[in-house]
């Protein structure tokens, strides 16, 4: 639309408008006109009007009025009127004033032309009024200015810190990620920020933060946030980091962030950050409280129950662990002659006793509530190393306790459940410990590790009794032979029988889940008889093809004790004809120490008949050596845990040293079990072991297989 002070100037002359309603083509060009046009005479009386102005007026009386009578409802019309009578006076036009009216619709604006007319001698005869409706521009120019207004008030009063980088020059979005992150790094700038920033920074004033660089704002994973920032579309929510503030406290912050993409190009982020600190504390605090005991401080069954489920996960094929269930005896007493307040202290004691138990062990001491404890033992050397660990603890907690100026002792029960052995989840290890624990209890053992013998709820303890007492009856079972060598020569001089079960129907049952249960009921001794028979006829048969071989078998407590094993070992020998010094016969640390005497005993009756006797696993129970030295054994065996990490473990290697040394001053031969690498044996032959076995040098063998290893086998057969 054409502007009328450009159609009609101060030039336009009263003559012309004189001649208005004869000139027909300045009438339609005035009625054109979107604005109102009005032109009064020099007494300030409207002479004429165009067509928008009737429309603005629907009443129609405009001629021969002044402003003050159209327009009563505009804000001060009579400084209006008064306006356009000093234009007239003066000559000088006023354009572009803004004037307000309180219409039926509610305020409108207006820009207002108040232009001087002439006659063709050059006088003003009049004023043309020129009235453009700027209601609908002025609103949303208020509404702008109005939300200007609440943004900065917003900004002002918001309990985050809100800021914004400007990117100079902005960066082109279609740039690989990597190198947008480190053109944000480099361009970023801070442009704005609110005074809770400034506070939340211990600086003076905004002035000290403005213009500094991105990488100066405290986040210790920058460039990974603007990475997640760049990948994630230019959003980043609740990043969470620490901060240190001006006195060198840590704050917990946490920052959202988004970016203003203009075609293409990254220009701006905006962002909040705020101060989480206190909320962060309070979870902390509530975390604890909902993983911790109160009253001791130590972790709680869902702690425990976690810890075990992510390291039974992670656990390792030869790795072990172990879980201590600890219930104490005669605790109510305490409290019901004491008081809660004395049995509580005993209990805060007792937790802290616990805890200095695992100085030198890796492991978690929870409590379970009440008066049981539980210790969590996530990586062992051998199911041994628990048991002892156990029997400390029982050591410990029998100590005096002071409480309320008295001297008070109590003792406890400790159930023990070893993985992979006996469970492989959370759950059972939870039950195998607890059942443990009940018969530590009843049979007043203080410590007792599980055995499905003795759990009355196992039913594949149930299966396999069943199954092992057919198998053995109907020969089922078969040897596994594996080769001990002679360190001095690198020969072979003999065999241990290794008994494995594979069932027609369940498969290969590993020896850890039959065996115990044998021990633990009337099996155990056809077992044994079975193992020692089989044995000594395939060392008879090997003999009659010119090997002469030494076979080793093992023997469990139960076996040692039965008056009946050296008469039918002797009928044995004497039936296959294999001399006595053929067979070896192994036993362990605990089967010796089980019954000392009745133990002497027997093994002086088989150590009549020319059997050779080695003690197994030596180094992981509680024998006595000045015990030791008076028993007819010739042999020791170290345990295979301290063997394997010898080389990688300084205080092993002392321990196979030392063993070394110990039984050659006995006047023992040592034979180290676990040989898995050419390292190991060559560290063994330097510290002067005797024998060797394990899988560098051969692995356990069916019978056919062990015949053709010894006739194929680089290790040679030792001289008789």
């Amino acid at each position: 639309m054409t502007n009328p002070n450009e159609m009609i100037s101060s030039e336009f002359t009263g003559a012309a408008f004189g001649a208005y309603q004869t000139n027909h083509a300045l009438n339609v060009l005035l009625n054109s006109m979107r604005e109102i046009v009005l032109y009064f005479d020099r007494w300030g009386v409207i002479r004429h009007a165009n067509a928008r102005a009737y429309e603005w007026r629907k009443d129609g009386q405009l001629i021969g009025k002044t402003f003050v009578e159209i327009a009563p409802c505009w804000d001060d019309p009579a400084e209006r009127q008064r306006e356009i009578m000093q234009v007239y006076r003066t000559r000088r036009p006023q354009l572009e004033s803004r004037e307000r009216a309180l219409e039926e619709c509610g305020d409108c604006w207006f820009r207002v032309d108040k232009i001087p007319t002439t006659d063709e001698c050059g006088k003003v005869d009049g004023v043309m009024v020129v009235i453009s409706d700027i209601t609908q521009s002025v609103r949303r120019e208020l509404a702008i200015k109005e939300s200007e207004a609440r943004y900065r008030a917003y900004i002002a009063n918001s309990p985050d810190a809100i800021w914004r980088y400007d990117i100079c020059p902005p960066i082109n979005t279609r740039l690989p990620i990597e190198q947008q992150v480190d053109l944000i790094l480099k361009r970023a700038v801070l442009a704005e920020c609110n005074e809770k920033l400034v506070r939340l920074y211990g600086v003076g004033s905004a002035s000290h933060l403005i213009g500094l660089p991105i990488y100066h704002n405290g986040s210790p994973n920058l460039s990974a946030d603007i990475t997640d920032f760049v990948q994630n579309r230019y959003r980043l929510e609740d990043r969470e980091y620490e901060h240190l503030d001006s006195s060198g406290q840590v704050m917990s912050l946490q920052s959202s962030a988004i970016g203003i993409v203009e075609n293409g190009f990254l220009t701006r982020v905006w962002g909040t950050t705020r101060n989480i600190t206190d909320k962060c504390r309070y979870l902390a605090r509530m975390e604890y409280l909902a993983n911790h005991d109160v009253l001791t401080g130590l972790p709680n069954r869902s702690v425990l129950y976690r810890t075990m489920n992510k390291a039974l996960k992670e656990r390792g094929d030869e790795q072990k662990m172990a879980l201590l269930l600890i219930d104490l005896d005669r605790f109510k007493e305490i409290n019901d002659t004491l008081g809660h307040l004395a049995g509580d202290k005993v209990l805060k004691q007792l937790g802290q006793r616990l805890q200095s138990m695992l100085n030198e062990t890796k492991g978690l001491v929870v409590r379970l509530g009440g008066d049981e404890f539980a210790i969590f033992l996530p990586n062992l050397r051998n199911a041994q190393q628990a048991a002892i660990l156990a029997h400390k603890i029982l050591d410990s907690i029998s100590l005096v306790f002071e409480v309320e100026g008295l001297r008070t002792e109590i003792c406890a029960s400790i159930g023990v459940a070893i993985c992979p052995d006996q469970a492989q989840d959370v759950s059972a290890m939870m039950r195998f410990a607890d059942v443990a624990m009940y018969r530590a209890k009843t049979c007043l053992q203080g410590v007792a590790v599980y055995d499905s013998a003795f759990d009355p709820h196992s039913p594949k303890r149930l299966e396999l009794m069943g199954a092992l007492g057919r198998s053995i009856r109907e020969n089922q079972l078969i040897l596994h032979f594996q080769p001990k060598i002679q360190l001095s020569s690198n020969k072979v001089y003999g065999f241990e029988a290794l008994l494995r079960w594979n069932h027609p129907e369940l498969g290969f049952i590993p020896p850890n889940d039959f065996i115990p249960i044998a021990e633990h009921s009337n099996l155990i001794y056809p077992m044994t008889l079975w193992v020692l028979e089989n044995g000594i006829r395939h060392c008879k048969q090997w003999l009659q093809q010119g090997f002469h071989i030494s076979m080793a078998m093992n023997l469990s407590a139960r076996n040692l004790l039965d008056d009946r094993i050296a008469l039918d070992l002797k009928r044995l020998l004497r039936e296959y004809e294999v001399p006595g010094h053929l067979v070896e016969l192994e036993i362990t640390e605990s089967t010796i120490m089980s019954d000392p005497s009745r133990a002497e005993a027997a093994l002086a009756r088989i150590h009549r008949l020319g059997v050779k006797l080695s003690v197994d696993d030596f180094g992981t129970g509680y024998s006595s050596l000045a015990y030791l030295k008076r028993l007819p054994v010739q042999t020791l065996k170290i345990d295979s845990s301290f063997v394997r990490s010898m080389l990688n473990d300084e205080q092993d290697e002392i321990i196979v040293n030392s063993t070394i040394n110990l039984a050659h001053n006995l006047g023992l031969r040592v034979v180290a079990e676990g040989v898995e690498s050419s390292a190991i044996y060559q560290k063994l032959v330097d510290l002067g072991c005797d024998e060797a076995q394990g899988f560098y040098m051969g692995r356990p063998l069916p019978a056919p297989e062990a015949e053709r290893w010894l006739k194929e086998s680089i290790w040679g057969l030792c001289e008789t």
